[in-house]
This record gives C-alpha cells, structure tokens and sequence, in this order.
C-alpha cells in the first residue's frame, strides 16, 4: 500500500510510503487525504519518511490539502522531509507555507501547544 494511516485522538497521520511521489500517486494520495478531510478532520500530519522525490503534482496536492484544512481552521503539517524532497519544497518557496518537523513524534507534540 502506497499510503497508510494512523490515529493519535484528533490528530490524523497519513504516511507516505513510497520513495518517489509522482503525478502517478497524486490522485490516489489526494482520495486517500480528501476522506480525513471530509469526515472534518483539520489536524493532519503527512509522514514522508521514505519519500525521497516528489513532484510538482503530487505538491499540488499537499498544498490545496493544506488549503482547505486551513479553511476549517485547522492545520497541515509534514513530517520527515527527506533532503533530497525538501529542495522542491525551498526552490518553489513552498516551505514557507508549511510546518516541517524532524518526524511526526515532533509533529504530534506541536499540536499540543
């Protein structure tokens, strides 16, 4: 399974468990994130530990995700940003968007602040 989820109360995590996230992924990732977002969920953490590349669709996707849980006041935090990833995330200055944590340990504790 490409993607995988886990439960901390109100805090969802979607795992990424691909090396590349490509357009291929990008739609199936987006049904698989749009049903937390559906059933209200508005804390997520996306855990990209394996992930080492992704693409500008499959960012398109992390970005109007994040977008609609900000709508519902809430948050879209990534987990575990592989170096090689990150570089997309500084080059299109869509880091300054997002909340990064060193893992989703780090990630869980921030939405108890």
């Amino acid at each position: 399974m490409n993607f995988e989820k886990e439960t901390r109360g109100d805090i969802i995590i979607e795992k990424i468990n691909i090396e590349r996230a490509t357009y291929r992924e990008a739609e199936e990732f987006r049904k698989f994130i749009q049903q937390d977002i559906d059933k209200g969920s508005n804390k997520i953490i996306i855990d990209m530990k394996p992930c080492e590349f992704m693409d500008s669709t499959f960012l398109g996707v992390l970005v109007n995700s994040l977008k609609q849980i900000q709508r519902a006041n809430g948050n879209l935090k990534l987990a575990s940003i592989h170096d090689d990833a990150k570089v997309l995330l500084d080059i299109t200055r869509i880091s300054e968007i997002f909340t990064m944590y060193s893992d989703s340990e780090a990630a869980v504790e921030s939405f108890k602040e």
